[in-house]
């Protein structure tokens, strides 16, 4: 039987390249086999800053074959979807899977809306584990836990964003909100930054870099029937602890979750969209 291989080519110029980091791991969500990302300047730059012995003939031969790393002029591809990502409401997941998303003001998709009983199964079963029912939204649900950080939104620019979405606010009352850095190298540069100082003095926990609560490490274990805002790659049951409940969602809408101790469209606290 013939093996169908899923490649997704993109094309994302504007990303910085910590962004298409995450955008390829996180491909593999929609089936894919692998994601590619042509190396621009952006790319390159990343490269050869963190590189320095890559100098002289070195960089040339470096260089004349990341040129070629692109799709031929004349490929054909089975779909090509084109996004402005500057008109997207900010995503939530309802269910226990990172597919099962909505818009933060969408809302969930009813039984009678869906016809393959497999995906009917499994929105009931995603249902009963969030203690969610269909058609409701998202936004005003509330939270006791933020997670933010780990690999996949633990950045310099994540926690930039961060501190841009909660203002002068503190973490509400009854929300533990933790921030993770996804290195050691992000957890120096927030703090010569200032970001360090001002996530602590607004009630969030400043920890060192690492899985932790991504996946329920050591003693960073959600207890069952908690339900967090988080900025990790998978929300599967019991990911975080057995019995505890994940919602992916973005750094900047997670901090948003925070200050409020609800999902938020953080857009509205920033003042980009009305109430």
């Amino acid at each position: 039987m013939a093996t169908r291989l899923s490649i997704v080519v993109l094309q994302l110029e504007g990303l910085s390249t910590e962004a298409r980091f995450t955008l390829c791991n996180m491909t593999v969500e929609t089936g894919a086999s692998g994601a590619l990302i042509a190396p621009d300047k952006t790319a390159i730059d990343y490269v050869l800053v963190r590189c320095p012995d890559i100098t002289g003939a070195i960089k040339e031969r470096a260089l004349a074959h990341w040129a070629t790393l692109y799709s031929d002029k004349d490929a054909m591809f089975d779909k090509e979807y084109e996004f402005d990502a500057s008109n997207m409401a900010p995503f939530v997941t309802w269910g226990t899977s990172p597919d099962q998303a909505i818009a933060i003001n969408a809302a969930i998709p009813t039984k009678d809306s869906i016809k393959d009983p497999v995906d009917k199964l499994s929105l009931e079963k995603a249902l009963k584990y969030t203690k969610l029912s269909d058609g409701q939204t998202l936004e005003g649900t509330p939270i006791n836990h933020v997670f933010i950080g780990s690999c996949t939104n633990g950045r310099i620019e994540d926690l930039r964003n961060v501190i841009a979405a909660i203002g002068g606010r503190k973490v509400a009352a009854g929300v533990r909100a933790m921030v993770v850095p996804g290195s050691g190298a992000v957890k120096m540069q927030a703090k010569k930054e200032g970001i360090a100082d001002k996530l602590i003095a607004a009630g969030f926990e400043w920890r060192k870099p690492g899985c932790s609560m991504c996946l329920a490490m050591n003693d960073d274990i959600l207890t069952s029937g908690a339900r967090c805002a988080s900025t990790t790659n998978r929300n599967f049951e019991g990911r975080q602890g057995r019995g505890a409940i994940t919602h992916l969602m973005s750094p900047a809408m997670s901090a948003g979750a925070a200050v409020t101790g609800m999902i938020t469209d953080v857009r509205k606290l920033q003042g980009a969209v009305n109430e």
